[in-house]
């Protein structure tokens, strides 16, 4: 929703429109007030504001400066001119500044709601061609090479698509992958001199050896390519199908591959002066198996060539064995001490399920123990990480008969451990919960005792926010949530509530009143006392029983 400026130099005048009027019925989230042009400024300096409507006669800066200036810097804002003067000439200046609407103060409600209706309904016009459809294709045009490489790294670490979003993202994304495909991977190490280049020169230097490798491989393989965490080049390729038949019997898919890795590890070395390391994996299907091939590739790449450079290693080379199967899920991202610094639970507690899921499928052959283990020591670790990172005590969080799972492990089987982690993940989450109910409310005592206090005076949202050191959007929305009303209409509620309570139990005069409960211009006090309790003050007083 848009942000909105009002600004007066009569403080009665700005709190009465920001309390009275619906602005979220207009399409306005959030609202300003300032008191004066150069106020004015410095918020727009520190907000992303849509609309400004501004007082014309004020000390200082005019409404006519004030917008000039804002007209300048800010060309996209539009801007409501309020003046008390019926004069012609204000019009006219208002118009050759391009503000959007003139309006005579005392303006009435629904002359200001329909005004503003009609300009946020112009700039969502405006936001709706700015987001047409050429405009985005060509967009998507230039930034497709990087999407492109955002997925594969993605694919490399384990995300997931079902398989019709996976069809609709190739396809969007030009990629002439499918399910089931074969695929295979060459892993790609920069050395001395190419690595110890400026990250911009490397991003160079990965251009060009990326450029090298498709047009070495273009006739046989389609290529799709990114960097992996570890500024290796991991390129995923595949057989283009009307290429199959044009290479000879002896050779295969892999055999093809390996020989134009080679040849790719000779053009860098020719053409760019610099050494590289390739390992190629053997072949796979494509999606599922793309984060295994690129974990064996990477792991060939560490055991067998360590910190020698400008080495080839290939799939064939390859003679260990490795019986025992790694829990990917517990690696994949998001990970489980990033779902829960996230607060994402219901999430944590997914993929635990998913967790022990493949760790039974995946140990139906081996000995379970190892793998449990390693799931056990990365649970307990991110519930500690978390819990301590939240200024607690385990001991003080959890009970001891899931306490004595972090002194020592436990389970005598899987599903022990499963159903451990999840009453243990409940507990975190009962915890994280009740906090945050604790700090919102005390959040709105803190609120309430300062409005009660500062009635007569500045109880604007900003104001208010400063005093809770909260962010003024931040704070409305907690205080919202907790209570199940705007905090400008609790103002508004609470003024006239004392209002109304003066008029019972004194004599005091209407603008006596009016200045005990904050407002300045008596008039635009017995407008809004009349709005909510439809009687002015002195009706009200008069109606009140003997």
């Amino acid at each position: 929703m848009l942000q909105i400026l009002l600004v007066d130099d009569e403080r009665s005048v700005v709190e009465t429109l920001a309390e009275t009027i619906p602005w979220e019925s207009c399409g306005i989230g959030t609202v300003h007030e300032a008191l004066s042009g150069a106020v004015a400024l410095e918020i727009m300096d520190n907000h992303d504001i849509d609309i400004v409507i501004t007082d014309i006669r004020m000390p200082e800066m005019s409404g006519i400066a004030l917008i000039t200036a804002i007209h300048e810097k800010w060309p996209h804002v539009q801007t409501i001119l309020l003046s008390g003067h019926a004069d012609f000439e204000y019009a006219k200046q208002a118009i050759a500044q391009e503000s959007f609407d003139y309006l005579l103060k005392p303006v009435s409600d629904e002359d200001l709601i329909e005004s503003v209706q009609r300009l946020v309904h112009r700039i969502k016009e405006k936001w709706e061609t700015a987001a047409s459809h050429q405009r985005a294709l060509h967009a998507f045009q230039d930034h497709l090479p990087l999407l492109q490489s955002t997925m594969l790294h993605e694919l490399l670490t384990g995300k997931v698509y079902d398989q019709k979003t996976l069809a609709d993202k190739l396809d969007l994304l030009e990629l002439p992958y499918s399910v089931g495909e074969d695929l295979g991977m060459l892993i790609i190490r920069m050395e001395k001199h190419l690595s110890d280049m400026a990250h911009g020169d490397l991003a160079l230097m990965e251009y060009a050896i990326c450029n090298i490798i498709s047009e070495v491989m273009h006739n046989h393989f389609h290529i799709w390519h990114t960097r992996d965490v570890h500024d290796y080049i991991v390129v995923l390729v595949s057989m283009k199908h009307s290429t199959t038949m044009s290479y000879s019997r002896s050779e295969t898919p892999q055999t093809l591959l390996e020989q134009y890795a080679a040849q790719i590890q000779t053009n860098v070395q020719l053409y760019l002066k610099g050494a590289i390391s390739i390992s190629v994996s053997s072949w796979g299907k494509f999606p599922h198996e793309i984060g295994e091939l690129y974990e064996r590739t990477v792991m060939s790449m560490r055991k067998r060539m360590g910190q020698v450079q400008g080495l080839f290693v290939t799939a064939s080379d390859e003679t260990d064995a490795n019986p025992l199967h790694t829990i990917r899920s517990l690696y994949q991202p998001p990970t489980l001490i990033s779902l829960l610094e996230a607060g994402r639970f219901e999430d944590v507690e997914q993929k635990i399920e998913h967790i022990f899921e493949e760790l039974l499928h995946s140990n139906e052959h081996h000995d379970i123990a190892e793998s449990t283990f390693e799931v056990y020591f990365a649970i307990a670790g991110a519930f500690a990480y978390i819990i301590h990172k939240n200024g607690k005590q385990i001991s003080s969080l959890i009970p001891a008969e899931s306490y004595r799972y972090f002194q020592a492990p436990s389970y005598s089987t899987a599903q022990q451990l499963q159903d451990w982690s999840v009453r243990t993940l409940h507990y975190i989450r009962d915890d994280a919960e009740q906090e945050l109910r604790d700090n919102h409310s005390t959040i709105v005592r803190s609120v309430k005792s300062f409005v009660d206090l500062h009635l007569a005076g500045d109880v604007s949202l900003p104001a208010i926010a400063h005093h809770v050191h909260l962010h003024p959007v931040y704070l409305s929305k907690v205080y919202k949530a907790e209570t199940g009303e705007a905090l400008t209409a609790y103002v508004y509620r609470l003024r006239m509530e004392k209002a109304a309570y003066h008029l019972r139990t004194s004599t005091a005069k209407v603008f006596e009143i009016a200045e005990l409960v904050g407002y300045n211009n008596t008039a635009y006090f017995i407008r809004v006392f009349k709005k909510f309790y439809d009687l002015t003050p002195q009706e009200y007083r008069e109606n009140l029983p003997v």
